[in-house]
């Protein structure tokens, strides 16, 4: 899809900023995020959009650095999430250095296999994490291919990556942790790479454009503190990949249910011209009932 493949590199600039914001569920909410753009005053997925923040893509086998700069007035890190880096770079607190403001840390890893990773802050987790500073690190096979999932895997036509989130709008007033606040969190947004349904389903980065005969491959990264239960319209798809490893035992199903924190990978291939509504439901982690939904389209031309 547009943008996928383009962000491939081995050395970039991550700054957190406080600044950012969203308008979902009739409000305007304050958002926090990671740019990469140069002045640090840009916005973060794609550059359009404060909410997820700026993604990254890497190859297999080569040192990676990432330059973060703390441009807010609170105290953050990086943690990969998932990837085998050392406890220096971890980005966890206390076992890594935490960055206060206007300061800076060089993270440098040797990237993994290749897979859909995550990123977050590690700095007071439950609150910055809910108010939007995390990302997705995609690491290409040693060849840099955009179009073979890792070396020998699947190969595909189309790639779309989805990042699953929610927000309760009562945090937004949260500047500190405030610990009888945040042990209830209550979303009342659900969202798909930062867009509700109504603009998600024509988001030229969530929508799934793909030919008959042809495969699309969906990187999912569920960013959000709910279970998410994933549908594409009565499409079935192959699960091939999870938390950035390879399955042992590929399989095809309808419904894929993912943790908060857990990735992964599918590939589908519609057999006919049409179009379908694909859904994520949004899951009580209480009851299982469905808090909300956000819903995109899968067109098969």
């Amino acid at each position: 899809m547009a943008g996928l493949g383009t962000n491939v590199g081995t050395s970039f600039d991550l700054r957190a900023r406080m600044g950012g914001s969203i308008i979902a569920a009739g409000q305007n909410l304050s958002i926090w995020y990671y740019t990469d753009a140069p002045s640090g005053m840009g916005v973060g997925f794609m550059g359009d959009r404060d909410l997820p923040s700026s993604h990254i893509e890497v190859i297999e086998g080569q040192m990676i650095t990432v330059n973060f700069r703390n441009a807010s007035w609170m105290p953050h890190t990086i943690h990969f999430h998932g990837l085998d880096v050392n406890q220096a770079n971890d980005g966890v607190g206390v076992t890594s250095s935490v960055i206060n403001p206007g300061g800076t840390f060089l993270y440098t890893f040797m990237a993994p296999h290749a897979g859909t990773y995550h990123y977050h802050c590690h700095e007071d987790t439950v609150l910055h994490y809910a108010r939007g500073m995390y990302g997705t690190v995609i690491v290409r096979p040693p060849s840099g291919s955009t179009s073979e999932a890792w070396t020998g895997g699947p190969t595909f036509d189309e790639e779309v990556l989805w990042q699953l989130s929610t927000l309760d709008p009562a945090w937004d007033t949260f500047q500190h942790s405030a610990p009888n606040g945040t042990a209830r969190f209550n979303p009342e947004v659900f969202l798909l790479n930062g867009r509700e349904t109504a603009a998600a389903i024509t988001d030229v980065y969530s929508k799934v454009i793909v030919n008959v005969g042809e495969k699309a491959y969906i990187r999912i990264a569920n960013c959000a503190y709910q279970f998410a239960r994933v549908s594409l319209g009565g499409l079935p798809f192959e699960v091939v990949a999870s938390d950035g490893r390879p399955l042992r035992n590929a399989y095809t199903t309808g419904v894929l249910e993912l943790g908060p924190g857990e990735r992964y990978d599918i590939l589908v291939e519609p057999p006919t011209a049409g179009v379908h509504t694909a859904q994520i439901d949004y899951l009580s982690e209480y009851t299982g009932a469905v808090y909300g939904s956000v819903q995109t389209q899968i067109i098969a031309v």
